[in-house]
């Protein structure tokens, strides 16, 4: 069975944010191809690849990493402890480990290596198919309550439905992997945003391994109050736009939007607005979707799951709530910084001219809820200008850059950090919002999405 993961790079300009989880070494990730990954892990390596490869990692992360003390940490002493080890490295894999310990020494997030076989492994001439073609998903998305991983939503159109996987089930294998390890191993980390962070961590890879190319296979072993079952289900083509973002593989990328009725003591719709990441070409899409649910009384913007995007694009989506000039943050790099500002948004997608949306804004978080994303809600909510519902966010924010190594793979490294108008870091913290609600098992018993329906009141009772 071919396995492909997805990695969403993000960024302004040349700088990419990109959710992709400190320290992680490079055997631990999920990659395109079982075979493949094993294959690339044994394949020797040419005489001097392996240093020229390291240095190159080292060297880039020392010129460009956005603190120039490392917070304390010896980079140099670093060289020369794990050098010697690249230098007796003889396969892929023995200097892959060595990388990923380079990266794992430095502490903030943003810092990963993605093999070459998992690009390559959406390469049209590789494969024989288009890349459309290649991704597919199981139409269901997991999270987590406490310690268990549980199926979140269900496509109704989707193999997870057709196989009548419905929400709260219980998953306690993927193709004979225990998911809820991870969540119980990161109890043993000594600090809350090390185990946030392990969190997003395992939510990002268990989906990951519910994906695949169309046509392949997952199988699941779940659980419910009805009983034990297991489940084999055949990957659909994942909806969406192919987008191919630098040195980062293809993913397919959505926008939707949703008229509710009104309730409670409100008159008039609510607009549901959901994106899948902040990648450029949908941002007119993202445009159409505002402007579409403008008449209604209030606006909810789902970011939950959304890992990040191009991050000045947060500048534009931003623009369509303010009436006037605001600061949102500020992009500090070694030696520079960039200010993040909102811009009224005076005219539609069509440049006819608009009102600036006056009404209540919400924006609905989750542990999933990473970089750009997480920039958007904790700038919005800074300004006074959106109410935040839902869970503590990744609190994984840096600008980074995705750099082609001489082996082949690509290092993501982090460039800048990142400061909320007010001051505060996301990095390590995370959005914390106004309304905490976290995912129980009573809600997802009732079908009751708790956040959503937490926004959708207040919006009524403005």
């Amino acid at each position: 069975m071919r396995r492909y993961g997805r990695r969403l790079a993000l960024g302004l300009g040349a700088a990419l944010l990109t959710l992709i989880p400190n320290g992680a070494r490079a055997q631990d990730r999920p990659v395109p191809a079982r075979d493949a990954a094993a294959a690339a892990a044994a394949s020797p390596l040419r005489n001097g690849l392996a240093l020229e490869t390291f240095d190159t990692a080292w060297t880039r992360i020392r010129n460009l990493h956005f603190d120039s003390t490392f917070g304390g940490l010896d980079w140099n002493a670093v060289r020369a402890e794990l050098r010697p080890r690249a230098a007796q490295a003889r396969t892929t894999g023995e200097l892959r480990k060595v990388l990923g310990e380079l990266i794992a020494r430095i502490g903030v997030s943003h810092y990963a290596l993605v093999p070459v076989e998992y690009n390559a492994s959406f390469d049209p001439r590789r494969n024989g198919r288009e890349p459309r073609d290649t991704i597919g998903d199981a139409g269901l998305e997991l999270r987590a309550v406490g310690d268990d991983v549980v199926v979140w939503r269900v496509a109704p159109d989707g193999p997870a439905a057709a196989a009548g996987v419905t929400p709260g089930a219980l998953v306690r294998a993927v193709d004979g992997f225990d998911p809820n390890a991870g969540l119980r191993n990161r109890h043993a980390l000594a600090e809350p945003h090390e185990q946030q962070l392990a969190l997003t961590r395992v939510l990002y890879g268990v989906n990951r391994l519910v994906q695949g190319g169309v046509g392949d296979s997952v199988t699941l072993k779940l659980a419910s109050p009805d009983g034990d079952r297991g489940v084999t289900l055949r990957l659909r083509p994942t909806p969406g736009q192919l987008v191919k973002f630098g040195n980062l593989p293809p993913s397919m990328v959505s926008v939707r939007q949703t008229v509710i009725a009104g309730g409670g003591a409100g008159d008039g719709c609510i607009g549901l607005v959901t994106f899948t990441s902040w990648m450029a070409p949908i941002a007119t899409a993202i445009d159409k979707a505002v402007d579409a649910v403008r008449h209604c009384q209030g606006i909810v913007i789902d970011l939950r799951g959304n890992p990040g995007g191009v991050g000045g694009m947060v500048m534009g989506v931003g623009g369509h709530f303010v009436d006037s000039v605001q600061p949102l943050g500020t992009m500090k790099l070694r030696g520079n910084e960039l200010k993040f500002v909102l811009n009224p948004r005076r005219v539609d997608p069509r440049g006819q001219p608009v009102p600036v949306y006056a009404g209540p804004l919400a924006i609905l978080v989750d542990a999933m809820t990473a970089s750009t994303s997480e920039i958007f809600a904790a700038g919005m909510q800074a300004i006074g200008r959106a109410r935040v519902f839902g869970e503590l966010t990744a609190g994984q924010a840096l600008p980074a850059l995705a750099s082609k190594l001489p082996n082949g793979d690509v290092l993501m490294h982090a460039i800048a950090d990142y400061l909320v108008v007010d001051g505060k870091r996301i990095e390590g913290r995370g959005v914390v919002p106004d309304q905490l609600l976290p995912l129980t098992f009573g809600d997802l018993a009732a079908g009751r999405d708790a956040p959503l329906q937490a926004a959708l009141d207040w919006i009524a009772n403005y």
